[in-house]
């Protein structure tokens, strides 16, 4: 990752089209989980290496796009606008099958109490542990493979307003890693020392709140970036891409 921009998209400058969204929708619901896929010679034993390679495989992308579930949509429409021009652009949900359809599958088949509709809990919460560290770890393989960050900031991703101090926080553990794994990217790149690196728990509906590390992304409105997207040229051309959005980054401020 060498550029990432701090993106206040507006929904007015960024029209979600439903078909394409349902397009999207239709063929990940296609997808279907089979844990036989996974299993290791003793037929029981559940492979995370093969997990990762099948269901979270690496594939080319120019963007990596972070954004809140709730602005799914949102990302999906601008994986679509980058496409036309040639750039492709990284959606965790777009490329790959759902996390959790595996997680439940997991737990189906290893975690419920037999002859009961229940569950073990310590076993859902250890499927669960090994489920998100191969999400994780196939996710920040996408962010250093992508040569370009955009952290989609909006109301929904991040706020102000449950921190002591005024600064950033998110609701999404996969957010607040997504920009501490490319903050720490960046810290590299203009060799600094780490001291440390923090990994929350998962978890979504517990009120549980991340920082969101955003300092190190450049600033763009939602009219400057759209402005740029449109005139860039309909060609699928990665150097031209590089060198288009390495004049655009530089032309921006990171936040003060």
């Amino acid at each position: 990752m060498h550029y990432g921009f701090n993106l206040d998209l507006d929904r007015k400058d960024l029209p979600v089209s439903e078909s394409i969204v349902d397009t999207h929708n239709n063929a990940v619901n296609e997808k279907v989980v089979s844990l036989r896929n996974y299993l290791m010679k003793d037929g029981s034993s559940i492979s995370a290496e093969l997990i990762a390679k099948h269901l979270f495989p690496e594939v080319p992308c120019d963007v990596f796009i972070s954004h809140s579930y709730s602005d799914q949509d949102m990302a999906i429409q601008l994986a679509y606008e980058l496409k036309q021009k040639g750039i492709i652009a990284f959606v965790d949900s777009v490329f790959w099958g759902s996390a959790y359809t595996l997680l439940r599958a997991i737990d189906k088949n290893y975690s419920k109490i037999k002859g009961s509709p229940n569950f073990y809990l310590d076993r859902c919460n250890r499927s669960a542990a090994h489920v998100y560290m191969i999400l994780v770890g196939a996710l920040q393989r996408m962010i250093m493979q992508s040569s370009t960050l955009l952290f989609l900031n909006t109301d929904r991703s991040v706020s102000s307003k449950q921190s002591i101090q005024g600064e950033a926080m998110t609701h999404s553990p996969w957010i607040h890693m997504e920009l501490t794994f490319s903050h720490l990217i960046w810290t590299l790149h203009q060799g600094r020392y780490i001291s440390h690196a923090g990994m929350e728990s998962f978890g979504s509906d517990v009120p549980i709140f991340h920082t969101a590390p955003v300092e190190h992304l450049k600033v763009a409105t939602s009219s400057e970036f759209m402005s740029w997207l449109k005139a860039c040229p309909d060609r699928d051309d990665n150097q031209y891409f590089n060198a288009a959005v390495h004049d655009f980054h530089e032309q921006l401020e990171r936040a003060s």
